[in-house]
């Protein structure tokens, strides 16, 4: 026993008696502090654990935050990969679309140019007949007396056009010819006179001067030409002049060629 316990009689007194109350409440104070000591540690314990879960279902409520931020960028995601696909179905419908248009265009396009050649074939056609009228019927029954009115005396009129031939090969053409002793003229005629007819005409002749060199050398007679027009633009009738043609137009319901002072046809 313990230095410290206290011995009792058989028949205590009241001095042993407030003794062991002492001591009893001694042990229940002890008692007390150590069960207070036990409440501390064990709420320090639980609040530990409380912290503890506070952290663990932070830590959860943050996964499950990111988890739903993930699952909310990936619907984002899906959701834009939809919007595209559905850009590119629409951008493919539309340039299906665009084909099928240009196609039709293109297939209408070509039907109008195929009518538009045939029409431009039908006009050309036309046209050449009219060009060969207008030879036929004003430029070449009087085109003889409007020469001879300058002093030519042309016995020769082929005013139908002449071929100039090469064995089978055409090497130049003339809508009208007009020949005598000494002068061969090579009419080209056309409704309207352009710039760029003055230049194949002096081609013409060239081509025409090489012929007869070529074919008929004996064959010295002077080269002139001249150019015929239903309408004949100034500037046109000019550069004709000045490259050394007669220019013919028409007058009423004939021709007159026009000769201006100072004059001098070229001779090829």
């Amino acid at each position: 026993m313990s230095d410290n316990s206290t011995v009792y009689t058989k028949d205590p007194n009241i001095e042993q008696i407030w003794a062991m109350f002492r001591e009893t409440t001694k042990k229940i104070q002890e008692t007390s502090n150590n069960i207070e000591k036990l409440q501390t540690k064990y709420d320090t314990i639980l609040e530990r654990a409380a912290e503890e879960r506070r952290k663990e279902i932070e830590e959860r409520r943050k996964e499950d935050e990111k988890r739903r931020v993930e699952d909310e960028k990936r619907r984002v995601e899906d959701e834009k990969r939809r919007v595209e696909d559905e850009k590119r179905r629409v951008e493919d419908e539309r340039r299906r679309k665009e084909d099928e248009e240009s196609r039709r265009l293109s297939e209408e396009a070509a039907r109008k140019r195929d009518r538009v050649v045939k029409q431009v074939s039908r006009s050309l056609g036309n046209l050449g007949n009219r060009f060969g009228e207008l030879a036929e019927h004003l430029v070449a029954p009087g085109i003889a007396d409007r020469f001879d009115e300058l002093g030519y005396h042309f016995g020769g009129v082929a005013p139908h056009g002449f071929l100039f031939k090469i064995g089978k090969r055409v090497v130049a053409q003339a809508d009208v010819l007009l020949e005598n002793t000494k002068t061969i003229a090579i009419v080209e005629i056309k409704a309207k006179p352009v710039m760029s007819d003055i230049e194949n005409h002096v081609k013409r002749m060239e081509t025409i001067r090489q012929y007869y060199e070529q074919l008929q050398p004996q064959n010295n007679k002077e080269l002139i030409g001249a150019i015929a027009g239903a309408i004949f633009p100034e500037e046109v009738k000019k550069m004709t002049l000045e490259a050394g043609f007669y220019v013919i137009t028409q007058s009423g319901d004939t021709i007159k060629i026009e000769v201006p002072e100072g004059f001098e046809p070229r001779k090829f």
